[in-house]
C-alpha cells in the first residue's frame, strides 16, 4: 500500500487545532476533544516534557476522524506492514485544510514522536515518517475553523532494531536544513570516529560498541536538506558515559528560526525546544547519561561562522 506524504505545522500543531467540533470517525463512535483542554495539555507539556505529545488523545483506532465542514483526505488504507523499515513516507491529498498538519507516533513501549506536515496550498503533503520498532500508531492532524481531521494509520515493523537512545528534529518554513548530531562519550562534532551525522551515518554508520557488530551501531535513517525536516537517529545498546546532542542551521535560513528536538531515552520521552537558531550557529541541545537513562536538555548557542567550512570545525561539545 502506498500513503502520501502529510502535512504540519511544527509547535504550532495545537494552535492550529483551532475551532471546536465533533469528530465522528468513518467507522465507530464519535469522538469530541475539548480545544481549551488541548491548550491546556500543551502548557503543561512545557513544565513537563516527560507528558504525551498526542494531539489527538483517545482517537486511537485505525480510520478518518472528521466533522462537517472540517479537512479531508484521500487516504482509504489505515494499516501498513512496513516490514524491518526504519522509515516511511507518507503523501496525499488534504482538502480544506488551513496550512501545515501535524504528525505523531506512539511506539509499544510508550515512545512518542512529532513533527510538522508540510502541506502545500493545493493540499498536496508529503514527509518521511522515523518508525519505531513493532506495532505503532502515526497520527496525522490538519484543521480549519470548523475544527480538525485526524488520520489513524496502525505501521507494523518486524525484525528490527529496538533503540535505546532516539532522537528527532524538526524545525520551522523559515529555516534551511538544521543538521543533527549524536556525539559519543569523549567525542567531537565532525569526527569520522565518534559523531553519527550526515557524513559518518547514513547508511553504514561508525561502529560503537561491540567491534564488528552492527546492531549496536548508531544510524542516521532520515536526513533532510530542506525545511521541516525531520532528522533521526538511534543507537541501541549504548557504552557507558555521556553523550551530546549538537544541532547545526546548516543552510542559509531566517534567522529567527525555531525548532525542537524529541529524546527518546530509556522509555522516556524529553522535548527540548530553541527560537531563534541563526545560520552557522550549533545548538547544544543536550547531553544523555547511559546507562542512567538521565537526559538534560540546554539552549547554549555557539556561533561557529569564524570557523565554518562545510559544517563547524570548532573544538565541540
Amino acid at each position: 500500500m502506498s500513503l502520501r506524504p502529510l502535512t504540519f505545522t511544527m509547535l504550532a500543531l495545537v494552535a492550529a487545532c483551532s475551532g471546536s467540533s465533533d469528530e465522528t470517525p468513518n467507522a465507530d463512535a464519535a469522538v469530541t476533544i475539548s480545544v481549551d483542554a488541548r491548550v491546556a495539555a500543551a502548557d503543561a507539556r512545557v513544565a513537563d516534557a516527560a507528558s504525551t505529545l498526542d494531539p489527538a488523545p483517545g482517537v486511537d483506532t485505525p480510520g478518518e476522524y472528521t466533522c462537517a465542514g472540517c479537512p479531508d483526505s484521500d487516504i482509504s488504507e489505515f494499516q501498513v506492514n512496513a516490514g524491518d523499515a526504519t522509515s516511511r513516507e507518507f503523501s496525499g491529498q488534504v482538502t480544506g485544510a488551513s496550512g501545515n498538519g501535524t504528525f505523531y507516533l506512539r511506539g509499544p513501549n510508550g515512545q512518542e514522536n512529532i513533527g510538522p506536515i508540510p502541506t502545500s496550498t493545493d493540499g498536496s503533503f508529503s514527509f518521511e515518517a522515523p518508525l519505531f520498532c513493532g506495532e505503532q500508531l502515526v497520527k496525522c492532524v490538519w484543521s480549519n475553523g470548523a475544527g480538525r481531521y485526524v488520520l489513524v494509520v496502525k505501521v507494523i515493523t518486524e525484525n528490527c532494531i529496538t533503540a535505546d537512545i532516539r532522537v528527532t528534529l524538526s524545525w520551522d518554513a523559515i529555516g534551511d536544513d538544521w543538521e543533527l548530531h549524536l556525539i559519543k562519550p569523549g567525542g567531537r562534532i565532525y569526527d569520522a570516529v565518534t559523531d553519527c551525522t550526515w557524513t559518518t551515518c547514513i547508511g553504514q554508520g561508525p561502529d560503537w560498541g561491540v567491534a564488528g557488530d552492527a546492531s549496536d551501531n548508531p544510524k542516521k535513517d532520515v536526513d533532510d536538506t530542506g525545511d521541516f525536516g525531520p532528522e533521526n537517529i538511534f543507537l541501541a545498546r549504548p557504552e557507558a558515559g555521556v553523550y551530546t546532542v549538537l544541532v547545526e542551521h546548516w543552510g542559509s535560513g531566517d534567522p529567527m528560526s525555531d525548532g525542537q528536538v524529541v529524546f527518546n531515552v530509556g522509555g522516556q520521552v524529553t522535548v527540548a525546544r530553541i527560537e531563534n537558531l541563526a545560520p552557522m550557529r550549533v545548538w547544544t541541545v543536550g547531553t544523555i547519561r547511559w546507562p542512567e537513562k538521565t537526559v538534560t536538555t540546554g539552549t547554549s548557542i555557539f556561533d561557529c561562522s569564524a570557523m565554518w567550512s562545510g559544517g563547524c570545525k570548532a573544538p565541540l561539545p
